[in-house]
Formats: structure tokens, C-alpha cells, sequence
């Protein structure tokens, strides 16, 4: 069976790249089909920190020259796609504070400080005096601090909902079904997708989204998609009682273990969040709330008494040189790839949705995405 009315293109994944790469398109007059084979949002797009910060990974040149764009662009969504679509997707600007608590912390922050310079991403030097004095919460004995005050919070799973949203308000469709291969017209030129159950969806292209399951496609394009799952697991703590103190309200960690603590505006604060490499399995474990759990404790001893509501592990699609894929896949007419994001994809998410919808309808990008290109895993394996 074949879609009677085929798809202006075809989105595979419904996540946040997916999503606002199908918002982006609707805004190009084009009406994008976004088939996914679980749940909008089911993967890493719905269960991750929501931190839109570049930082989080292998700080990539190429990726973090697209950062003022990106976050330029979730300050445009924060206000127009509540007003779409009245989801409240808990955008939330405020400072993030990174602190030291050793001499070799002092040097990781002027580092850490000399290559944003580098960047023009300005970042205030604090007193460790003055550092602990922007929080009840930091107890440790911090002799350092940087601030950074362009660090927006986002519930990442209302994000996704509400992108899609204002997507099929624009035209846009969604579809649940598992895709197996690309359809073609004649070698080289995709048609569409096939799906598992033996049914096609045609359309004019065709965006390949599948996060860390991109690598599977390796095989219907002939070309390498050297991605893999990375785990990811958060802890939640329950807001404090009447007589346990403040709520957090900055986000905050200690450079010398990694503990971070990331204040939500709509949601509990996190404890985040591991980097593990175990395949495709998405449990939750004890041993890494344990880690989170004492490393953050290193910065507060709020986190000994603190309730903990929950935890959660998702999947990232990490790429094998810290970049994301993201482009035309070479050797194909109308197949294009977004993928390899890592930790960073609800950051970058609005970036690659509007470069992508702008190369898929007008032939070109008003970023730079060129040395994003999927042309380069040529050489590249995972």
C-alpha cells in the first residue's frame, strides 16, 4: 500500500530533530510526513536535562559556532510556540555557575574561560566568596566560580510535543510505523520510505532522524553512519519541604567531578547525568544514581538529606568525531541526515531543523553547516 497523497517530505523520527525539522518546513509553505516507530518524544528528546548549553560533550568547533544561532532560535520558540500551541514548554534564562574547589579546578575554569573568550562568549570570573554567595545550595568549599548567564533550561518533552504541534497546524502529518528502507524511483534518487508492515510513504524527500538508531540506515544508503548509543542517566530531586531550605535556583557544578545540578522551571531539579557506553540498553541503574548522587554531594550537602522522585535514562546519538551529521547523504538525490548530536541535540535542535528545512526548499542553508557534512564518515567507522 502506498500513501495516495504523497508527503512534500518525509521525516523518520519524532524527536526533536525530527519535530522542528517538520515546523521549519512548515514554515516553507511545505507539509512533511514525521513517521516514528515508537512514541514522539519516547526517546532522548523526552527524558533529557534540557540544558541548552554546547558544553555538555567534546566542545566541537564547528558545533559550537552554531550555539548563538541555536539559542537565538529557542528564544524566538519560547515565545511562538505557546502562543501556537499553548503548551508552556518551561523555557527558563537565568546564570549557570561552575566551580572549583582546588587549584587544579582554578586552572580547568581559566581555560574553560580563555576558549569561550576565544568564541566571544564572555564568562564572569567570581571570588570563591562570592560564588558560594549566589546559592544556599553550595556548601562545599568552592575558591572559584565562572558564571554564565546564556544557559536557558527547556522541559525538552513539551518542547518535542509542541513542535510537532504547531507543525500539523502548518500542514504537517504524523505516522506510527517502523521504517525498513528507502524507496526509489531509479539508483540513487529516493521515492519514499518502506515500512514494516509491507506499506510505502512517498515523498519529495526524504530526512533521516533516528538518533542512535541512524546507524541502521548505513546499509540502505550504502554509506556509513558511524553512530552509536551513549546512556544517559538523570536523577530528580523532589522540591524541599517547609523546613528544609530554598528551592535551587541557578543551575550549578564542580568542575573537578562533574556533579551537575540543573534548576527546571516546570519540573523537579536534575542530577545529571552519566555517559555510558551499553549498547542500546536504556535501564536505569543504582550504580550511576550512586555516582550522580556523590558527586553532586561534593558541591552540596543539600543532596544527603534531599528526596529523590526519580531517574531516568535515555539513549544519545554520539558520533565518532563529536559532530553531528548533518546534510545531504552523498550519492543520493533527496536524502538528507541529522544525527551524531550527542548530549546537545535539544540545543542544537532548532539550528538543524531551520538549516535543514532551508536546504531542503530553497538549496541552501543560512547556516553553516558545511563541516557538518555526512560526506566526511566516508573514511570514518565506529
Amino acid at each position: 500500500m502506498v500513501n495516495a497523497q504523497p508527503a512534500d517530505v518525509v521525516i523518520i523520527g519524532g524527536g526533536i530533530i525530527g519535530c522542528l525539522t517538520a515546523y521549519y518546513l512548515t514554515r516553507h509553505g511545505l507539509k512533511p510526513v514525521v513517521i516514528e516507530a515508537d512514541g514522539i518524544a519516547s526517546g532522548a528528546s523526552g527524558t533529557s536535562a534540557g540544558w541548552l548549553t554546547p558544553y555538555s560533550h567534546v566542545n566541537d568547533a564547528a558545533m559550537i559556532a552554531l550555539s548563538p544561532a541555536t539559542l537565538n532560535l529557542h528564544a524566538e520558540l519560547a515565545e511562538t510556540l505557546p502562543a501556537l500551541t499553548g503548551i508552556d514548554h518551561g523555557y527558563r534564562p537565568g546564570p549557570y555557575l561552575r566551580c572549583a574547589i582546588s587549584e587544579a579546578g582554578i586552572s580547568e575554569l581559566k581555560e574553560f574561560q580563555s576558549q569561550r573568550a576565544s568564541e566571544g562568549v564572555s564568562m564572569e570570573w567570581l571570588s570563591g566568596e562570592d560564588a558560594s554567595a549566589m546559592s544556599p545550595w553550595i556548601t562545599a568549599g568552592v575558591v572559584a566560580g565562572l558564571r554564565s548567564d546564556n544557559e536557558p533550561t527547556v522541559d525538552s518533552y513539551r518542547l518535542t510535543i509542541s513542535a510537532l504541534q504547531a507543525a500539523e497546524m502548518g500542514g504537517a502529518s504524523m505516522l506510527t510505523g517502523k521504517v525498513i528502507g528507502l524507496s526509489s524511483s531509479s539508483e540513487g534518487v529516493a521515492s519514499g520510505v518502506r515500512l514494516e508492515d509491507g506499506s510505502e510513504v512517498h515523498g519529495g524527500a526524504v530526512v533521516i532522524a533516528m538518533g542512535p538508531w541512524s546507524g541502521e540506515v548505513a546499509s540502505w544508503l550504502s554509506h556509513p553512519v558511524p553512530v552509536r548509543p551513549q546512556r544517559g542517566e538523570i536523577v530528580y530531586l523532589a522540591p524541599p519541604g517547609d523546613d528544609e531550605g530554598p528551592e535551587l535556583e541557578i543551575g550549578v557544578n564542580i568542575v573537578e567531578h562533574g556533579g551537575s545540578l540543573i534548576r527546571k522551571r516546570l519540573g523537579d531539579t536534575i542530577v545529571a547525568a552519566s555517559k555510558e557506553f551499553v549498547g542500546f540498553d536504556r535501564s536505569i541503574t543504582i550504580t550511576a544514581r550512586d555516582e550522580l548522587l556523590i558527586n553532586a554531594a561534593q558541591l552540596s550537602n543539600r543532596i544527603e538529606t534531599a528526596h529523590i522522585s526519580g531517574q531516568t535514562a535515555c539513549l544519545r546519538p554520539v558520533s565518532e568525531d563529536g559532530r553531528a551529521y548533518l546534510g545531504a547523504v552523498p550519492g543520493w538525490e533527496g536524502v538528507f541526515l541529522a544525527t551524531g548530536h550527542s548530549g546537545e541535540g535539544i540545543h542544537y535542535g532548532p539550528v538543524t531543523g531551520a538549516a535543514l528545512a532551508g536546504l531542503i526548499a530553497t538549496g541552501t542553508s543560512e547556516f553553516d553547516i558545511a563541516p557538518l557534512s555526512p560526506a566526511r564518515a566516508s573514511s570514518t567507522t565506529v
